[in-house]
């Protein structure tokens, strides 16, 4: 849980510096294919408050449902993350979190172990919300070495 729980804290930890990081940073994408810095959080922000909320509802009141991929990446694609101020998104992918957990924190210890298949896979509520935690601390190190290589800094260094 505190796994899940952590990115609430690194989202107020992040607030420190992200006047350092210029609008172009936040907002623009690296190629086609990738998300903005905005966008990035905004896909763990939407994936929270609909798809894994949605997923633990099921795990809790099916027997053994079968998950689809969540289709977020498309819809933050669409959406209008990128015209928002960063402080705005890091407050949604805090609430989000926040309800997440709660939802969380009520689940009794059997439907922990209730079976859900994502993709052909069984696997327990347990093991999917690890995998919720294991993907998005994924994207944020992608973001950080992307961060890395914008050098934000202002030392003038080659």
């Amino acid at each position: 849980m505190e796994q899940v729980e952590y990115l609430i804290d690194e989202v107020e930890a992040l607030r420190t510096v992200t006047d350092t990081v210029p609008e172009p940073v936040q907002s623009g994408r690296p190629t086609d294919d990738d998300l903005s810095m905005k966008e990035l959080y905004g896909l763990i922000a939407e994936l929270d408050r609909h798809e894994r909320t949605d997923w633990i509802r099921r795990a809790r009141d099916e027997d053994t449902p079968t998950l689809s991929p969540a289709e977020a990446t498309e819809r933050v694609r669409r959406g209008d993350w990128n015209d928002r101020d960063l402080d705005v998104v890091l407050d949604a992918v805090q609430d989000a979190r926040r309800d997440l957990v709660a939802n969380l924190t009520d689940l009794d210890a059997g439907t922990w172990m209730r079976e859900v298949e994502v993709e052909g896979e069984s696997l327990t509520l347990f093991e999917l919300v690890h995998r919720f935690a294991t993907d998005d601390f994924q994207r944020l190190r992608d973001l950080g070495y992307r961060l890395h290589d914008a050098d934000l800094s202002d030392r003038g260094e080659e």
